[in-house]
């Protein structure tokens, strides 16, 4: 049996089943786009003009088969030239690194694992971990204690608890400060007339005021008080218009409380520094900023003394032992249970001023991820704001300088935030604001590559 030849597909009948089907093709087109404009006399409500129908053979119209490699490539080179932007910013440094994020995308990396010394974004370390553990609303509570009650007291025992911002009027950094002079308002309240001796009790913490560590410019310049979980205007005081520090702290608080109840009337002795018996009987007490607040305060002022009550604190609540290591250890597990990662960090104190802290951009930009999540939202909201502002956005970021040393780690205030983390270590000039302006300048330089997908599917 023979099996026909194929027919050839430019027949003359090919070609008139083709021009049928084509022509097929455009009145059912035509009559789609008929049905998708409106008449003029039609009951259906009117349209919103400000999204117009796509005409049938505008480009939007491609396949997605055809659009998406171009978006990739596109998105390739814009980060490509983001990256190199950035790259150029750090090379004039001896060692650098930085990770930027927008949404779930890295937008651009350097180095991210490398350890190099944090400066003072160490802090948003310690602020994390205190909110977290402490809560944003928590406030430190200050008692007077005594053996018993009446006008006339043998011992007023002073105790400490942790309130980094105790201060006096003339020291007053408004909005976050504790007023001491309130303290002693509420003890002449209470009829008090005459105390033998105000006792300083600062025995929640260790006795460790400056870390060995240190360098000794820290205290001499005054970068940082000594550390007691009894605090008054961190021990600093001016005396004859020179500031004085004062390595007894609380001794120097019992002492101001002396002075301001001798001002209001009361007769009292000479301060002295003890431990509160148990069993003493609250006479007065002082209550302080929400945490939120001063951790907000801390990270503005990158107040050193803070963090590192801060980190004793935490040590006192998680560990029962008010030291810097058992509040660094603190810092580290709450951070672990929250899902940053700590690979490549070491950490000495609360404050970023140990030159043997090390951490990674990737675990600076984790730490300020948590500020994306509902319940720590506080964290974002505590950075400071300031930098490099453009008309593309704000930054709000902590930063960190130490000699030879600079970083700045937060968000850029944008339609989808920006979040970022940035450490120089080397070839860092005295001025190291110049250099960190000039980073988050080309930070804020990122635009997202157009087309995106909503603007290459048909509108409605």
């Amino acid at each position: 049996m023979r099996v026909p030849a194929p027919r050839p597909y430019y027949t003359l009948e090919g070609v008139r089943l083709r021009w049928v089907l084509c022509a097929l093709f455009l009145v059912g087109a035509v009559a789609m786009a008929a049905i998708a404009i409106p008449r003029a006399d039609s009951d259906a409500a009117p349209r919103d003009v400000s999204r117009a129908t796509t005409p049938l053979w505008s480009p939007r119209r491609l396949p997605g088969s055809f659009v998406d490699p171009l978006n990739a490539e596109h998105e390739r080179a814009a980060a490509s030239s983001y990256q190199g932007a950035l790259d150029a910013q750090v090379a004039r440094f001896g060692n650098a690194c930085f990770v930027v994020e927008r949404g779930t995308t890295v937008l651009a990396a350097h180095n991210a694992d490398t350890p190099l010394l944090p400066a003072s974004t160490q802090k948003l370390l310690t602020a994390a971990a205190a909110l977290t553990t402490l809560g944003a609303d928590f406030r430190f509570e200050t008692k007077v204690a005594a053996a018993g009650e009446g006008t006339s007291l043998d011992r007023l025992w002073f105790v400490g608890a942790g309130d980094p911002v105790i201060r006096t009027a003339e020291y007053m950094d408004d909005g976050v400060s504790t007023p001491l002079e309130s303290l002693a308002d509420a003890i002449v309240a209470k009829g008090v007339r005459r105390i033998g001796t105000v006792v300083g009790d600062d025995s929640r913490y260790d006795s460790v005021r400056f870390l060995p560590s240190w360098s000794p410019t820290y205290r001499t310049d005054y970068d940082v008080g000594p550390i007691g979980a009894l605090e008054v205007t961190e021990s600093i005081n001016l005396v004859n218009g020179k500031p004085v520090v004062h390595d007894d702290p609380a001794l120097f608080a019992a002492a101001e409380l002396t002075r301001l109840l001798r001002a209001r009337g009361v007769t009292v002795g000479e301060p002295t520094r003890g431990v509160a018996p148990e069993g003493s009987t609250t006479v007065a007490s002082v209550t302080s900023q929400p945490l939120r607040t001063i951790v907000r305060w801390m990270l503005l002022t990158s107040n050193n003394t803070t963090a590192e009550m801060l980190t004793k604190e935490l040590g006192a609540r998680t560990r029962g032992a008010g030291t810097t290591a058992s509040g660094v250890a603190a810092v580290q597990a709450a951070l672990r249970e929250l899902g940053v990662p700590l690979d490549g960090q070491t950490m000495i104190d609360g404050s970023g001023l140990d030159r043997e802290n090390r951490l990674t951009c990737r675990i600076l930009v984790a730490v300020v991820d948590l500020g994306a999540r509902a319940d720590l939202k506080v964290l974002r909201d505590t950075l400071p704001g300031g930098g490099s502002a453009t008309p593309d956005g704000k930054v709000h970021a902590k930063g960190g300088y130490l000699t030879d040393v600079t970083g700045l780690a937060g968000i850029v205030d944008r339609d989808t935030p920006l979040r970022f983390a940035f450490l120089a270590n080397g070839g860092v000039p005295k001025n190291a604001n110049v250099d960190l302006n000039a980073f988050t300048g080309v930070l804020n330089t990122y635009q997202p590559p157009a087309p995106v997908p909503d603007a290459v599917i048909p509108s409605p």
